[in-house]
């Protein structure tokens, strides 16, 4: 009888791994950062940040984000996440401003990273999913040492109308 796991199969995979063989592929994330659907909002630093996004279609998602600081908003953007060519787009107009694209550089089932170098700040935008309940969203100026990172830790809540 033949085990399935055992030091043969080890060796052969050492052998592999030695010879440069690639290890075997991790599963694809889907384009569509979907686990970023839902409400979500955080306490930083002495305002309170807000996200909403919503599947659309199979290859949209739409968002807002508003910042209120005392009992009023100090920011607003509208958001969109759009899949062209099997990769997700990021467009934010802050403040109603014109589109500005961010393409999907860094992609995993639990966190998604855009960028767009040519934009002076941030260059890089990013949502990791911590938990079920929380989302840290992150904004910089590009790649170490370069740029300033803010993140805006963010906890699941209801959805108002």
């Amino acid at each position: 009888m033949t085990k399935p796991h055992g030091p043969v199969t080890a060796m052969a995979l050492i052998g592999m791994l030695a010879m440069g063989a690639p290890a075997p592929a991790q599963p694809a994330a889907e384009p569509l950062p979907r686990w970023m659907a839902g409400c979500w909002s955080g306490a930083v630093r002495g305002t309170v940040v807000t996200e909403r996004w919503v599947v659309a279609d199979p290859a949209t998602m739409i968002g807002t984000s508003h910042t209120v600081k005392g009992q009023s908003v100090s920011e607003f953007e509208f958001l969109r996440v759009v899949v062209k060519g099997g990769v997700a787009t990021y467009i934010a107009q802050p403040g109603g401003a014109p589109p500005t694209s961010f393409a999907a550089t860094a992609h995993t089932t639990r966190a998604i990273t855009f960028e767009n170098p040519a934009h002076d700040f941030p260059k890089r935008i990013g949502y990791e999913r911590v938990d079920a309940t929380h989302l840290t969203a992150w904004i910089d100026g590009g790649a170490a040492p370069a740029g300033q990172r803010m993140e805006f830790p963010l906890t699941r809540v209801a959805c108002e109308p």
